[in-house]
């Protein structure tokens, strides 16, 4: 009968711990409490997809009920109106001393 064979291998050498990027990432490293987390970095992702769903359905809407060249201007029109509202909001809620931006305003 035939005899099995066994292989011994070594343990492999001991690696050096990789370095973690995510607690260089800010919106996964957050200190404090999940109220912080959800104001800083959930409906700062959620503010973003309204305002760009906006964006492409406002003007989508008003080339499909308005006819013409008057669907096309109320298209542009309407772009001109949710973006720089869309940013304008950003700025006010999340930079430098909004709401829930880095150094907050009292």
């Amino acid at each position: 009968m035939a005899s099995k064979r066994r292989l011994r291998v070594a343990p492999p050498p001991e690696a050096p711990e990789p370095e973690r990027e995510w607690e260089d990432d800010r919106d996964v490293s957050i200190e404090g409490t999940w109220e912080d987390w959800f104001n800083r970095v959930f409906l700062k992702y959620l503010y973003a997809v309204a305002v760009l769903s906006a964006a492409c359905l406002l003007p989508l809407e008003s080339m499909r009920s308005l006819q013409g060249d008057l669907g096309l201007a109320g298209a542009f029109i309407s772009l001109l109106t949710v973006i720089p509202l869309g940013v304008w909001g950003f700025i006010r809620l999340w930079g430098a001393g909004g709401r829930w931006g880095s150094e907050p305003s009292d």
